[in-house]
């Protein structure tokens, strides 16, 4: 996109635009010029999008019909919006059922551009070798149903997206992002280990374990750059930040400076990878489905590592904030909560 086009106020819709990311992504797009629309649910808390003065249109992402108001007008989709609880029907509604609505609307209102948020959950990990580098090109989960909900709705849901860019429903971006962490945001997810309260952190592994994270305002500005560049048409891209953080790390200079006072105790992998493997003996003998499986556990701590160098190369983009910057916003944010 050239200085003229963006002087020309493209109009961007953002569905999900009420959630972490879509509202930091609303933020960042507002603050470029663009013409920002916020679809949102009839439930949703408005305050802050009312506060940045974006359109608000109020729809079902489930729900086709309700969604073709939002789309009049619009230039640009990009579309956040998915469950988050992870249910299996929440999934197959807001997540796979919406995908499918809006690339339907994105044919039917000959929409220039959709960016779809994905996530790194669509590869097959559990396939993959320690030490493996996982590029766009890398093998995609063979049993996404076993990765639990969640992760299998957004696996159908992109599987969905990547037949439209096959068929040319639109110029469409497929943007795969890692663990979004910012302000606001969960800060010791499962992927990290267990807590007691505030007070034991229990962490999965030695803490080696390197973390693919992407800070939220680098997933933002993102999606701004590939809004922006018609050489991202028809792509896919990993966001993960170009920094190689471990558990350990990440506990010493986020976890520790937000509780110094709390314990932090590695969590030996295969004994819990064991204590699983009882757990869903037990759970099949009682005809129960297990809440977690070695699979799941397994595919969780793979110990790869995310190249998330295309986009840079390809857009000549680059993550606006740095992992020291990144962490002290956090840690400063938590603060504030905790006083």
């Amino acid at each position: 996109m050239n200085e003229k086009q963006i002087n020309k106020s493209p109009a961007v819709l953002v569905t999900g635009s009420t959630g972490f990311l879509g509202s930091k992504i609303v933020e960042i797009l507002m603050d470029r010029g663009f013409n920002v629309r916020a679809f949102v649910r009839k439930t949703s808390k408005l305050e802050k999008l009312k506060s940045l003065g974006v359109d608000i249109c109020v729809g079902d992402i489930a729900d086709l019909d309700s969604m073709r108001p939002a789309f009049d007008g619009m230039d640009y989709i990009v579309h956040a919006a998915a469950d988050t609880v992870g249910s299996v029907e929440g999934g197959r509604a807001s997540t796979i059922q919406g995908t499918e609505n809006v690339l339907t609307l994105c044919k039917e209102y000959r929409v220039k551009k959709l960016v779809y948020i994905s996530s790194c959950s669509v590869y097959g990990l559990a396939d993959y070798k320690k030490g493996d580098v996982v590029t766009e090109e890398s093998s995609l989960e063979r049993l996404p149903e076993a990765r639990g909900a969640y992760s299998n709705a957004k696996f159908q849901a992109e599987k969905v997206v990547l037949q439209a860019m096959a068929e040319n429903v639109c110029s469409i971006v497929c943007l795969r992002a890692g663990t979004i962490y910012g302000p606001g945001g969960e800060i010791y997810t499962p992927m990290m280990g267990f807590s007691l309260g505030r007070k034991i952190f229990l962490t999965i592994g030695d803490g080696r374990f390197i973390l693919p994270l992407v800070y939220i305002d680098n997933v933002a500005d993102a999606v701004r750059a590939v809004l922006e560049k018609e050489e991202s048409n028809g792509k896919v891209y990993n966001l993960i930040d170009p920094y190689q953080l471990t558990k350990k790390q990440y506990i010493k200079q986020l976890m520790k400076k937000i509780y110094p006072w709390a314990l932090f105790i590695n969590f030996p992998y295969t004994f819990l990878y064991m204590s699983i493997y009882f757990y869903e003996l037990l759970m099949k003998i009682i005809g129960k489905e297990p809440f977690l499986t070695r699979y799941r556990l397994e595919s969780s701590q793979k110990q790869v590592v995310y190249d998330g160098t295309k986009i840079c190369r390809e857009l000549d983009w680059v993550a606006p904030v740095s992992l020291d910057n990144a962490l002290n916003n956090v840690v400063e944010n938590e603060k504030q909560r905790e006083n």
